[in-house]
């Protein structure tokens, strides 16, 4: 699961780890945080529309406009749910982008008792999340035309944090994903090649970030 990411460089060091040219400033409304719940809108990457490589802010949720659906906006996609074709995300896997981040929370222990961890790079390099959305450039920003993050199992120590994860792809990968022309069949072969656990380190962080409104410097730091 990922339920929370923290999002706090300035868009230039996305674009520079990724080689990504935006061909236009439209991330204008970008406003980062440490402390980013689903319902907002963060940074993405992707090449919809024209196929020209752009950054912009979309809304992290999903809610499709079926007559009768009453559950609330989704804000990640398991795999295992879009591999079987899912009516629900078979029309957003040829609308894929990337979520950069500085890393994610997860939770521990029992409901009224949680404990957050905050999870990011070994190397220090931005964390580049696989998504699917039903937006396309022109269109409203709400939960009808949101997007989603892909997750898998968990495994390795991770599993011990939380049972699922992001799927979290390299940069050539990440590439690849948001390449347009990539039949879907390919870009969904591309999610098993996600980062493997040792790639990533984490740590308890203070419980006042469970509250989204918290935005203190200390969210993601290691307790003492």
């Amino acid at each position: 699961m990922c339920g929370r990411v923290k999002q706090t460089n300035d868009p230039a060091q996305y674009f520079d780890y990724t080689r990504w040219n935006p061909l236009e400033h439209s991330w204008g409304g970008y406003q980062g945080s440490p402390n980013i719940p689903p319902g907002t809108r963060p940074l993405v990457l992707h090449r919809l529309g024209d196929g020209a490589e752009q950054a912009d802010t979309l809304f992290w949720g999903y809610k499709p406009s079926w007559p009768g659906y009453t559950r609330g906006p989704a804000s990640n996609a398991r795999l295992d749910t879009v591999l079987k074709g899912s009516r629900f995300w078979k029309p957003l896997l040829s609308r894929r982008i990337i979520l950069p981040v500085d890393g994610w929370y997860e939770w521990t222990g029992d409901k009224g008792d949680k404990q957050p961890w905050f999870i990011t790079s070994k190397d220090g390099h931005p964390i580049l999340m696989a998504g699917i959305t039903a937006w396309q450039p022109g269109q409203e920003m709400l939960a009808e035309n949101g997007f989603a993050i892909v997750t898998d199992d968990a495994a390795g120590g991770m599993v011990d944090i939380h049972d699922r994860r992001p799927i979290c792809l390299g940069v050539e990968d990440a590439i690849t994903w948001l390449d347009p022309e990539l039949p879907v069949d390919q870009a969904v072969q591309l999610l098993s090649t996600a980062r493997p656990e040792s790639a990533f380190q984490w740590w308890e962080v203070t419980r006042k970030m469970g509250n989204s409104r918290y935005q203190m410097a200390d969210t993601s730091e290691p307790l003492l």
